[in-house]
């Protein structure tokens, strides 16, 4: 299981370093990717291995915002990170429940007195239609959250929106994770058209 998250560290790291601008922070990056790279040389892997974390945790920090490696309509809740079934269109039913995965990064932590860590976020809803008018928001419409013992990159967000009363029709749903560890925060916009 380990190695398993060690592969999705370092796809997840490639993804990070993607979006991040280099200046500034090139220093300590190519410093902890050195150090790698000679424990490799010298034969030592799990060291190299212990010190991508290192890395992941640099390149993480500088994200500064929360940003999202996958959003997908699902069709039900996600067992696991990356274990879900994507739905093979975005119509549903007026009374049909709406399952969301998303994988966010980006996000801070909470230090726990038992010495776990915590994550959470808030959850808002936004509802527009095509053109981008506001039909409904919900601030706080729910909370996820998550308590390791290690600092997890990998966290899945399993949201269930339910649009009952809205007529047939195409809409736009805004979600917004709030970080409940800093001052972050990170959008996606999904289309789904509603139909009697």
């Amino acid at each position: 299981m380990r190695m398993i998250s060690d592969h999705l560290a370092a796809a997840a790291l490639g993804a990070l370093l993607a979006t991040l601008p280099l200046a500034g922070v090139a220093g300590p990056i190519a410093d902890q990717a050195a150090a790698i790279e000679a424990s490799l040389a010298e034969g030592k892997p799990a060291e190299a291995l212990a010190a991508t974390q290192g890395l992941f945790g640099l390149v993480w920090d500088q994200v500064g915002t929360i940003a999202f490696s996958k959003v997908a309509l699902v069709s039900d809740t996600a067992s696991g990170y990356g274990i879900y079934s994507e739905r093979a269109d975005a119509t549903y039913k007026l009374d049909e429940p709406i399952i969301i995965y998303a994988e966010p990064y980006g996000f801070g932590y909470g230090a726990q007195a038992d010495g776990s860590w915590r994550i959470g976020f808030n959850v808002d809803l936004t509802v527009l239609d095509p053109a981008g008018a506001v039909l409904i928001e919900a601030a706080d419409l729910m909370q996820l959250g998550l308590v390791s013992r290690y600092q997890n990159k990998e966290f899945q967000a399993n949201l269930t929106y339910n649009l009952t009363g809205m007529e047939a029709g195409t809409y736009v749903l805004r979600t917004t994770l709030r970080d409940q560890n800093s001052d972050r925060s990170g959008s996606f916009d999904l289309t789904v058209e509603m139909v009697p």
